[in-house]
C-alpha cells in the first residue's frame, strides 16, 4: 500500500458519500490505534482511505470529537494527506473548521460537495481564486453521481496534495508557517477547548476572515432563492405542534411498513428454510447429524434470519430520515421536550440510534458535551427498542393477532408502535431519575447545525443498509449457531439412563392423561435442557411461563434475538408438524393448565419482559468500557431485570 489518506469534515458534509464512491464496498469498519469510536477504512487502488467521524471544531469538549481531533493531530504530525470535505451550501461554517485544520500545516485538498445543489440555488465558486487563497487544491464534486470525482482521483493518484496557507495567521504573533503549526498544535493539545472565552474569540476571528474569503470567491446570483425550499419546509416541520404531530405520523408509517413490506420476503425465507430442513432430513444418512442439522441448526438460524427483511427495512427508513436532513430537525423540535427530562436535543440521535442497536448508540453519546446528560443516556438508552427485540415483538404480535388484509394501518403496526413508545417512555423516565440524582456537574450549552433538505443519496443509503444488516447477521449468526448446537446437545441427551427414561414413559402411557405426550416430547422433559428449564420454572411461573419458555429466556440473556431461534429449535425437536414457528406457538399447549401456552396474557407478559430486560452481553461490555467501571453495567442489568419481571407479572395478572 503506497499511502494513507484521511477524510475529514463536519457532519452532513457528504463525507461518507464520498468515502463510498472512492472505495465502493471494498471497506471495513474497525477501531484504530486503540480508539473505541467507529471509523471506516477502505481501499482506492493502492491507497487506504480512512473516514474519520465528523466534528465541528478542533477546540471542543465532546468526547467523540476529542477522539477525532486526536486522530487528526496524529495524522498531521506524520504528514498524512488530508481530504477536507465541505458542504457548498454551508461554506462559511465548513471553512471555519478548515482554517483550524489548515493551521496544522498537513498536506491537504479541499473538496466542496453538493455541486448540483449549488447550481440549483445559483451559487458559483471561483475555484482558482479560492485555491490561491487557501494554498491547496480545490475540487467541486457531486457525491450523488460522482461528478468531479475524476479530478479528485487524479490528485490522489499523483499525490498532488499541498500544504495550505494559514489563512487565519493574524491570530498569532508570528509569521513563519512552521512556528504557526507548532504553536497551534500545542494549543489544541493543551485542552484549550475548556476555555470558553478563548474559544469564542478564536471562532469570531476565524468567522470574520472566512466570511471575507467567501464574499470574494462565491457568487450568490439570487439571494432570495437561497435555501428558500429548506426554510419553507422548516416553517412546517419545526412547528411546535404540527412538527411533533408529523413526527409521530412518520414513526407510525415507519413501523407499519416494517410489517407490511416485509411479509412477502419473510414468507420466501420461511419456505426456503422449510425446504432445507426437508432436504437434510431426507438426505443425511447419519442419524445424529441428521437430527442436529434438521432439528437444531436449521430451525435455530432460520428462526432469526426470517426477520432480516424487517430489520433491513427499519435500517433503510431510519437512514432515509437521516440523509434527507429530517433527523436533525427531530433534534431541534425535541430539545424543549427533552429538557423536561434533564436531556437536550443532542441526546435524540443516540436515543434514536438505539432503535437499531444500543451498542453504537452508547458509543455515539460521546457527541454529548454534558457529562451528566451523557451518563443518563448511556444508562437509559438500552430501554429503547433495538432491532434485536424486533423478532421477538413481531412473532408474539403475530401470535396474538391474525394477519389483517386490505388495510395498511392495522392492529399489528399499532401494537409495534405502542411497544416502541413504551420503550421511549421508560427511557425518558429513567433518564429523568438519573439526571435528578446525579452529582456530576452539568453543562446546558447545546448547538446544532441544520443541514438543508435534500433527496437521499441512494448509493449511500443502500450501502448503510447493507453494512448494518450484514453486521447484524454476522454478529447474531455466530451466537445463534453456537447456541443452536448447544441447545441440540442439551435437548438430545439426558442425565438419566435410557432404561430409566424408557420405564418412565411406559408408566406415563398407562396413566389417563388429558394431554398425551409423544415420546419425543417426553424425552425432551428428561433431557439436560428440560431439567434446567424446570429448575427455573418456579421463578417464572408467576409470569405465566412454562419451562420451555424459561429455556428461551435463559439463552436470550446472551442476545435477545436468540429467543426466537431457541423456541424454533425447542419446538421442532421431535416434532413432525410442518409450518412456521408462529403456527407452532399458536398450537402449543401448557400441560399445567391445559390451555394454549401463548395466550394473550402470556404473550403480553413476554412482550413487557423484553421491553425492559437488559439481555445483551455486548451492551453490558460497552457500558463498562464507556463508563470505566463494571458497577454501572451491573446496576443497569439488575435494575432493568427487576423492571422486566415486575411489569411482566403485572401484565399477566391483569390479563389472565
Amino acid at each position: 500500500m503506497n499511502q494513507t489518506i484521511a477524510l475529514i469534515g463536519k457532519p452532513n458534509s457528504g463525507k461518507s458519500s464520498l468515502f463510498n464512491l472512492l472505495t465502493g464496498l471494498n471497506q471495513k469498519t474497525g477501531n484504530y490505534a486503540g480508539v473505541t469510536v467507529e471509523m471506516k477504512a477502505g481501499k482506492f487502488k493502492d491507497t487506504e482511505i480512512i473516514d474519520l467521524p465528523g466534528l465541528n471544531s478542533l477546540r471542543i469538549t465532546s468526547p467523540e470529537e476529542k477522539i477525532a481531533k486526536s486522530k487528526i493531530l496524529e495524522l498531521s504530525q506524520g504528514e498524512t494527506p488530508l481530504i477536507f470535505v465541505a458542504s457548498g451550501m454551508q461554506l462559511v461554517d465548513n471553512l471555519i473548521l478548515f482554517s483550524e485544520v489548515a493551521d496544522l500545516q498537513a498536506p491537504m485538498a479541499l473538496v466542496i460537495n453538493f455541486k448540483d445543489e449549488m447550481s440549483k440555488n445559483q451559487i458559483s465558486i471561483q475555484t482558482e481564486e479560492l485555491e490561491d487563497i487557501v494554498g491547496c487544491p480545490v475540487v467541486l464534486i457531486n457525491s450523488r453521481n460522482g461528478d468531479g470525482l475524476d479530478q479528485l482521483r487524479l490528485i490522489i493518484q499523483k499525490n498532488r496534495f499541498k500544504t495550505p496557507h494559514s489563512i487565519c495567521r493574524s491570530l498569532y504573533d508570528v509569521i513563519e508557517e512552521d512556528t504557526i503549526r507548532n504553536s497551534y498544535s500545542q494549543k489544541v493539545q493543551l485542552s484549550i477547548d475548556e476555555n470558553w472565552d478563548a474559544n469564542q474569540q478564536d471562532y469570531l476571528k476565524r468567522q470574520k476572515t472566512v466570511s471575507s474569503i467567501v464574499r470574494s470567491t462565491v457568487n450568490y446570483l439570487s439571494e432570495d432563492n437561497y435555501l428558500k425550499a429548506s426554510k419553507k419546509w422548516d416553517r412546517l416541520l419545526l412547528h411546535p405542534i404540527w412538527g411533533l404531530a408529523i413526527f409521530l405520523f412518520v414513526m407510525l408509517v415507519l413501523f407499519q411498513a416494517v410489517f407490511t413490506f416485509a411479509s412477502y420476503p419473510m414468507d420466501l425465507i420461511d419456505g426456503g428454510f422449510a425446504y432445507l430442513s426437508s432436504l437434510s432430513e431426507n438426505n443425511i444418512g447419519i442419524a445424529w447429524l441428521n437430527d442436529l442439522i434438521t432439528n437444531g441448526i436449521i430451525p435455530g438460524i432460520g428462526g432469526v434470519l426470517i426477520f432480516i427483511p424487517q430489520i433491513a427495512i427499519l435500517f433503510f427508513l431510519l437512514s432515509v430520515l437521516e440523509h434527507t436532513g429530517y433527523m436533525s430537525r427531530i433534534s431541534y423540535i425535541s430539545d424543549a421536550f427533552l429538557r423536561k427530562f434533564g436531556l437536550s436535543g443532542k441526546s435524540i440521535i443516540p436515543l434514536m440510534s438505539s432503535w437499531a442497536c444500543a451498542i453504537p448508540a452508547i458509543m455515539s453519546t460521546r457527541v454529548i458535551d454534558d457529562p451528566r446528560e451523557r451518563m443518563a443516556v448511556i444508562m437509559a438508552s438500552p430501554l429503547m427498542t433495538c432491532s434485536a427485540r424486533l423478532p421477538v415483538y413481531t412473532i408474539l404480535i403475530a401470535v396474538m393477532f391474525p394477519e389483517p388484509s386490505g388495510s395498511f394501518i392495522n392492529v399489528q403496526g399499532i401494537s409495534l408502535l405502542a411497544l416502541y413508545l413504551l420503550g421511549v417512555i421508560a427511557t425518558l423516565v429513567v433518564a429523568w431519575f438519573i439526571t435528578r440524582r446525579s452529582t456530576t456537574p452539568g453543562n446546558s450549552l447545546w448547538t446544532l447545525d441544520l443541514p438543508i433538505y435534500r433527496m437521499p443519496n441512494w448509493r449511500n443509503v443502500f450501502t448503510t443498509v447493507y453494512m448494518k444488516t450484514k453486521s447484524f447477521i454476522v454478529e447474531a449468526g455466530k451466537v445463534i449457531f453456537i447456541i443452536s448446537i448447544l441447545l441440540w446437545v442439551l435437548a438430545s441427551f439426558s442425565p438419566k439412563s435410557e432404561a430409566y427414561v424408557e420405564q418412565q414413559f411406559a408408566d406415563y402411557q398407562e396413566q389417563d392423561n388429558e394431554i398425551p405426550l409423544s415420546r419425543e416430547s417426553f424425552d425432551l422433559e428428561y433431557s439436560y435442557i428440560g431439567y434446567a428449564g424446570k429448575f427455573i420454572e418456579p421463578v417464572i411461573r408467576p409470569l405465566g411461563y412454562d419451562w420451555k419458555i424459561g429455556i428461551a429466556l435463559l439463552t436470550s440473556f446472551a442476545a435477545r434475538e436468540v429467543f426466537v431461534g431457541t423456541l424454533s429449535t425447542i419446538y421442532s425437536i421431535g416434532s413432525e408438524e410442518e409450518g412456521t414457528i408462529i403456527n407452532k406457538l399458536k398450537t402449543e399447549i401448557n400441560r399445567n393448565t391445559g390451555r394454549p401456552t401463548f395466550t394473550i396474557a402470556v404473550s403480553v407478559s413476554l412482550l413487557l419482559f423484553y421491553v425492559f430486560a437488559m439481555q445483551c452481553a455486548s451492551t453490558m461490555a460497552i457500558v463498562r468500557k464507556e463508563t470505566g467501571q463494571w458497577k454501572y453495567a451491573i446496576y443497569q442489568f439488575l435494575f432493568m431485570l427487576a423492571l422486566a419481571y415486575g411489569f411482566a407479572w403485572l401484565g399477566f395478572v391483569l390479563l389472565n
